[in-house]
């Protein structure tokens, strides 16, 4: 049946409740129809297929680096950090202010950013520490398939076994799309910025042990064996009990006392000075700086030469050479003749060993806590600076995009006096900048991340000494789908962000993203937490110092003083924000493998509460008229390696139906030509009550109920295979957005919803 332009904006509108209340509801609004209809990409990706290296740091704030807050304290004569050299690559690229993490504590931001969900989808909630997560598709199993040699460095802590009673470790690095991994495995293994062998290594948490894994398919090409062995005592590699894949701790003798940013920094500019063929590489490095600057405990070497807190380095970092053509100076993977780096700080033995040591001469004036921190901040922007000109010496920087960012708001125990662990003082740096909240806090805080990106050539720079900034709200997920954007692939549906190559290369259509994060307190001071972000105004729910809701415009009151949430002129707002803290996220019992809802807190009425409450019927008095939207994709559905996000491409046609019987006939006609399909309907529940929804077959299918990702399915050969999922529904109208695809050997999915199969 065909439509008219008018009736085309008219059902592709209704996301949630037809144009007037969709805006509100947070729906995908009329303009981005308007964006579709213009015939072009929304998001046209590059072709240039560059290298990548992603940089996550550690519970850096996004007030502690210089262009972001630090260099407006040295102008009013405040203490402050020094970070020259990423406030140079700054101006070179683009700074971007309103970037979220998805959880303002470590694990689940981690998770979120390796498998492309926020925190309502994750398989890893709250702060459950080496929960596996979900590898079926990751930014390396992504990036492989966009024909990368994928490389992790640093902290990994996010594979399973060590804290999670005794689980198998079976979703480390090399299992999720990487070809090499070299770091801590576990999450408490990075507390330390010195490496520590462990005899208990593989079982657990205890020491900070470095582990070097290479996935059996380099390992059985060769790849990777010999990178980093020679020194006296290295040690083997051992097959995975799990055999996916090769694994070895690193000895004492390689690396002890080398501190780790040094390390991890040295061994990207190996592996980049190792690489070679026609593959570009991907390299997701991340950074302990700024994490406790190392803990003592357990964790701690207690042979360095200092053993106070809030681990420095043992000397100044080494000088950078234009002369050097292959290294640039700075750190090198150059061993000398006993199989040492020669950043490593003398052998432990007297005076020899300077570990622990080294304070940065500016800050000599500071307080002995605060010369540690910012010690460690600066020596992070040194690494940052080497890595560039390392780059730049080899001819690579125009062909890498370089992407900075932090897990989550600065740690409240070292920054705020929220622990006597550390002898600190109170708001020392503002590391948190203009903002409230801190890490574990899902106020702005503890949710932006001090974020940039650098491409020179493609992203362009604003050619003064003010970084070009930008203001668009994205969160974690945006990067995997900017990544496949990147490489030339389409994003993935499964992702839950939205590419912003636009934003980043100033050129092109941006599509808006949901801000949803979520986090239990383990701690139990805030309760179980949420926050939602729709257009400038964020929503805000503690159940444990409040059990009402919080509204800020984020966009005029920053440091979130003033709460709107009782003003009659933002009450439907309000209702339709609270709405959306139910309406973007699984209960954790309907996502397999879910690590959330910790036991001991688990059951305090309000989470209880989030989790088993009913997802709402649209906020209207109007009935949504019947029948369905569809759009449909033709172009390169024939090599797409997953189900696309379809609201990214440009459709080759589109028609509506009145009911489920004239949908099934129109798709029928489609005959087993590769294509994808999106679908915009209704599911009316006729009374408040438990509804399944269930798909068969071996097409790809993603189902969102209002913005709940209840179904995630891609192409599968297994013809047995069936999904479902039981939700709690309230009486009334519920919107349903679905993609299908299809081939000649993957025939599309049947689709039940409750009683209507399509």
């Amino acid at each position: 049946m065909a439509m008219t332009r008018r009736q085309f904006l008219a059902m592709s509108a209704l996301g949630t409740v037809g144009a007037g209340v969709a805006a509100r509801a947070g729906a995908w609004g009329p303009e981005e129809v308007e964006r579709r209809q213009a015939g072009d990409q929304l998001c046209t990706a590059s072709g240039k297929k560059p290298n990548v290296i992603l940089i996550l740091c550690d519970d850096l704030g996004w007030g502690d680096l210089g262009a972001f807050w630090q260099n407006g304290r040295r102008i009013e004569g405040q203490t402050h950090i020094e970070t020259p050299n990423l406030d140079t690559a700054m101006q070179q690229g683009v700074m971007l202010k309103a970037a979220y993490t998805t959880a303002p504590v470590c694990a689940p931001a981690r998770a979120s950013m390796v498998t492309g969900k926020n925190q309502g989808h994750c398989t890893l909630r709250d702060n459950m520490f080496d929960r596996p997560i979900d590898v079926r598709m990751t930014l390396g199993t992504v990036m492989k398939q966009a024909g990368y040699d994928t490389w992790h460095i640093g902290k990994w802590g996010i594979g399973g076994g060590y804290e999670s009673g005794g689980q198998l470790r079976r979703s480390m690095a090399c299992d999720a799309g990487f070809d090499y991994s070299y770091g801590y495995p576990a999450h408490a293994h990075g507390h330390s910025f010195y490496h520590w062998e462990c005899d208990t290594w593989a079982t657990s948490k205890v020491g900070s042990p470095i582990v070097e894994n290479v996935s059996a398919e380099a390992y059985a090409a060769g790849h990777y064996l010999n990178l980093s062995a020679g020194a006296a005592g290295s040690k083997a590699f051992e097959q995975d009990p799990e055999g996916t894949y090769y694994r070895r701790q690193i000895a004492d003798a390689e690396v002890r006392y080398c501190y780790d940013t040094d390390l991890f920094t040295a061994k990207i500019k190996q592996l980049i000075d190792a690489h070679s063929g026609p593959k570009p590489f991907f390299c997701y490095a991340c950074y302990t700086t700024v994490h406790g600057s190392g803990s003592q405990n357990n964790q701690g070497d207690t042979t360095l030469r200092s053993v106070e807190n809030f681990h420095v380095p043992g000397a100044p970092y080494p000088a950078l050479d234009d002369g050097d053509g292959r290294w640039g100076g700075g750190v090198k993977w150059v061993k000398d003749a006993n199989g040492y780096l020669p950043f490593k700080e003398g052998t432990g033995e007297g005076e020899a060993n300077t570990s622990n040591t080294y304070i940065y001469p500016a800050y000599a004036g500071y307080t002995p806590s605060q010369q540690r921190y910012a010690t460690n901040v600066q020596r992070l922007d040194d690494a940052m600076g080497d890595l560039i000109h390392f780059l730049k010496v080899r001819g690579l920087l125009e062909n890498t995009l370089f992407i900075f960012t932090s897990d989550n708001g600065p740690a409240g125990e070292y920054v705020s006096g929220y622990s006597s662990r550390i002898n600190w003082v109170n708001g020392a740096f503002k590391s948190n900048g203009p903002f409230s909240g801190m890490k574990r806090w899902v106020n702005e805080g503890g949710m932006r991340e001090p974020t940039f990106a650098l491409w020179p050539g493609t992203i362009p720079a604003s050619g003064g000494e003010t970084p070009r900034a930008s203001d668009f709200p994205f969160q974690f997920p945006a990067w995997m789908a900017t990544l496949a954007d990147v490489a030339g692939l389409p994003q993935p549906a499964a992702c839950d962000g939205v590419s912003i190559l636009p934003t980043l290369t100033g050129s092109g259509k941006q599509l808006p993203m949901r801000i949803y994060g979520e986090q239990q307190d383990g701690e139990n001071v805030r309760g179980f937490a949420q926050m939602v972000r729709d257009g400038d105004y964020v929503l805000l729910r503690n159940d444990k110092l409040s059990d009402t809701c919080e509204l800020y415009n984020v966009v005029e009151d920053p440091a979130q003083k003033t709460n709107l949430a009782g003003q009659a002129e933002h009450a439907e707002r309000l209702a339709a924000m609270t709405d959306l803290l139910l309406t973007c996220r699984l209960p954790v019992a309907k996502v397999p493998d879910a690590s959330g809802a910790i036991a001991a807190y688990a059951q305090t009425t309000s989470h209880a509460g989030i989790e088993s409450a009913a997802l709402p019927a649209i906020r209207s008095n109007a009935v949504p008229a019947p029948g369905w939207g569809c759009l449909l994709y033709r172009k390169g559905a024939e090599a797409w390696p997953w189900v696309p996000t379809l609201r990214t491409l440009v459709p080759d046609g589109a028609f509506s139906v009145q009911s489920d019987e004239q949908l099934v006939e129109a798709l029928a006609k489609l005959g087993t030509a590769a294509c994808g399909i999106s679908l915009r309907g209704w599911f009316r529940a006729p009374t408040d009550g438990n509804y399944t929804f269930a798909t068969s077959g071996t097409g790809g299918i993603h189902l969102w109920i209002h913005e709940v990702h209840a179904i995630d399915r891609e192409m599968t050969d297994d013809t047995s295979r069936t999904t479902s999922i039981t939700l709690a529904l309230k009486a009334g109208f519920h919107p349903l957005r679905i993609y299908l695809t299809q081939n000649a050997t993957h025939p599309r999915c049947t689709l039940t919803l409750g009683t209507r199969s399509i």
